[in-house]
């Protein structure tokens, strides 16, 4: 079933265009804020395949094929500490004849706007569409950035996605062991992406929307098959210790699996440099020396602040930058919740 945006909807058969519509508007507040990084964040955000085609104090944009780019954020600093974070997230840009995708919100409304400037700078139009991977503040705190006026374009979620944002980002106040803190204006949902998998037609070009989860309790990574590239969303990350605050990680490890499942596959990760799938290995590595030592932990009785503290990845997997000392507390937490 196809709606005026193209969006052919997958295993619901339906079109819910307009779920909480504008009732919400723009008054749902929240901000992450993360601490400086390490010196080996510069490795982590530094890897490029390609020759950016633009390059700013906090983000680069790389071609991967003809109307298809990816956006890098760049958040740390050159001595590692913490850097500009307009954007934060990775994302993309994706055009077809009749619509382009920006895929991602972004952090700030100014990573919004830019995101909406570089798009028309590199297909001569403003994005028709706007897809968020999850409600994390990163990837939709700059949604209203991409508005003019009364105009704007249409925002994908799941309707899961759309419900957390509401709950979560509306809170006057972050949910104890999040790393939401500051505020910032965050815009819900024109158009919901199903559970399964949802086609985005942009003319002459189709995009996959997936429904998965294990990062948040709804994540959606964007697909396209020629050439073969995967939009990640924070179900992936590369030189960047993963954020389990709100992750499922048995769900987690299957999704990650499945994502990477083709080697050949370009990988947008959420957070660290673009890869190939073959490359993300490490990455897996990290999910499972995690899953090793909470289980050890717990089978041993620590407490998950101490097993936390113990943790160190192999050194093997190489450098993995912290955006917070909290993460690895968090990831124990995590399993501790599975394992009860």
């Amino acid at each position: 079933m196809t709606n005026g945006g193209g969006l052919m909807m997958g295993n619901c058969g339906c079109d819910r265009r307009g779920f909480f519509g504008h009732a919400f508007g723009c008054g749902a507040w929240v901000a992450i804020a993360l601490t400086a990084g390490t010196a080996t964040a510069r490795q982590s955000q530094a890897r490029t395949l390609t020759d950016p085609v633009v390059t700013s104090a906090f983000a680069r944009i790389e071609k991967l094929a003809d109307g298809v780019w990816a956006v890098i954020s760049t958040p740390f600093a050159p001595d590692g500490g913490r850097g500009d974070r307009t954007t934060l997230s990775n994302g993309g840009i994706i055009a077809g004849r009749d619509g382009v995708l920006v895929v991602e919100g972004f952090n700030t409304p100014a990573g919004g706007a830019w995101l909406s400037d570089q798009a028309l700078a590199l297909t001569g139009r403003r994005p028709t569409h706007v897809v968020a991977t999850h409600y994390h503040l990163d990837h939709v705190g700059g949604l209203s950035g991409f508005r003019r006026g009364a105009d704007g374009p249409e925002l994908l979620m799941t309707a899961q996605t759309g419900a957390l944002s509401a709950q979560r980002n509306g809170l006057p106040r972050p949910v104890e062991g999040s790393p939401f803190a500051k505020a910032a204006p965050v815009l819900l949902p024109t158009l919901i992406v199903p559970e399964g998998e949802a086609v985005l037609d942009l003319g002459g070009r189709t995009v996959r929307l997936v429904a998965r989860t294990g990062h948040t309790d709804s994540d959606v990574t964007v697909e396209l098959d020629d050439p073969r590239v995967i939009f990640g969303g924070d179900l992936l990350w590369n030189g960047i210790f993963p954020n389990y605050v709100d992750a499922d990680p048995v769900k987690l490890s299957a999704a990650v699996r499945a994502v990477l499942a083709d080697p050949a596959t370009l990988v947008v990760p959420g957070h660290g440099s673009l890869s190939n799938a073959a490359d993300l290995s490490p990455y897996l590595g990290v999910l499972d020396a995690v899953e090793a030592a909470a289980r050890r932990a717990h089978a041993a009785g620590m407490t998950v602040e101490k097993a936390a503290s113990a943790f160190t990845l192999p050194p093997g997997l190489g450098a993995w930058t912290l955006f917070s000392a909290g993460f690895y507390t968090n990831a124990f937490k995590a399993w501790y919740r599975v394992l009860g």
